[in-house]
């Protein structure tokens, strides 16, 4: 016996088909049309009321079920109280949706130019990556702000200076609370870099490569937004400081591990008091002693200090010490040996 569908049945699945595409196609643009204002938005957001904000070419993608968004001729420009900033970027990937709360994924791959103040210094970065993928978060029900971002091959140039730096690798993960309350972190960063060839003023230091840093800071207090003379003031008199929960360097001959507390004194120089174990410390001398930022005669005092203070835990590796480092009135103290001056910072 054969099995026929009726004709009328055909027709019947046939117009639900095409009501269905429909639905979900008029669905998909009607949520492209919301990712337009929901970026447009952001991007009135971040640079506030007299800010600009321009897209030279936006695309949306990714019918039906998703909504890549390629942006072309980024500009975001604006001003605080240190004076104008300005971002440009030849391109940036996002993928958002406006059903998902405001998560968005990205790719800030490709070319960045940035014009910014640091403190009073005006500075002007030219950077490209190779990849640069990352997310971010809004924060709900009491949990954090969050953002995500992994630069690779980043090549960044600072057109002031001349200054140059090549980074092979690189991870910054924020988190901002909702809702500080004195006592949790206000803010929070994690930063893993690895393979950075340094500007040649730090190259000069211990040497024109840093293999590894990674660290992980607690904010306590009130954010110090700009970071001026009148915010930072106003965040050590309530208490502010700087919380490393951990460090590492390799840097050079050095090797650093720590954790420790940082804030600013009255002149709103660094204060800070970390403690650390050190290993490659007689190396590190003498590259200070070769760079000309110590005496010969200061580095043989701290590595006799050192040395009667080091032990070796594995014979077939250098000694190493555990060892306070302070930072009082610009001066790095490792133990009780002076090590070196740290130059004046001008907010």
């Amino acid at each position: 016996m054969k099995f026929c569908i009726p004709p009328r049945i055909v027709y019947w699945l046939f117009g639900l088909f095409l009501a269905a595409v429909a639905g979900l196609t008029g669905l998909w643009f009607t949520g492209a049309a919301q990712v337009r204002d929901q970026i447009a938005a952001m991007g009135r957001s971040a640079v506030g009321a007299n800010g600009i904000f321009t897209v030279q070419k936006l695309d949306i993608t990714g019918f039906p079920f998703s909504f890549e968004t390629r942006l072309s001729g980024v500009l975001m420009a604006g001003r605080d109280r240190r004076g104008a900033w300005e971002w440009r970027a030849d391109k940036a990937v996002l993928n958002l949706s406006p059903w998902r709360g405001g998560a968005v994924t990205f790719d800030l791959a490709g070319g960045h130019h940035l014009r910014f103040r640091a403190g009073r210094v005006p500075m002007e970065i030219e950077l490209t990556a190779a990849r640069a993928p990352g997310e971010a978060r809004p924060g709900t029900g009491g949990a954090p702000h969050l953002i995500r971002i992994a630069p690779q091959n980043i090549n960044a140039h600072e057109i002031t200076t001349g200054a140059r730096l090549t980074a092979d690798k690189t991870s910054f993960e924020l988190f901002v609370a909702t809702a500080p309350n004195g006592t949790e972190p206000a803010a929070g960063l994690l930063v893993d870099l690895r393979g950075i060839k340094l500007p040649e003023s730090l190259g000069k230091f211990l040497g024109p490569k840093l293999d590894h840093f990674s660290a992980e800071v607690q904010l306590m207090g009130p954010p110090p937004v700009p970071i001026d003379r009148r915010s930072l003031t106003r965040w050590r008199d309530g208490g502010g400081s700087l919380e490393l929960k951990s460090l590492a360097l390799q840097w050079g001959p050095a090797k650093v591990d720590g954790s420790g507390t940082l804030t600013v004194d009255t002149l709103l120089q660094p204060e800070a008091s970390f403690a650390a174990r050190i290993t490659g410390f007689e190396e590190t001398a003498d590259a200070l002693v070769a760079a000309g930022l110590i005496r010969a005669q200061e580095a043989q005092g701290v590595k006799l200090l050192l040395s009667l203070m080091a032990r070796r835990s594995d014979p077939g590796r250098g000694a190493e010490i555990r060892v306070p480092i302070t930072i009082q009135e610009r001066v790095i103290y490792v133990g009780p040996a002076r090590l070196t001056r740290l130059p004046l910072i001008r907010w």
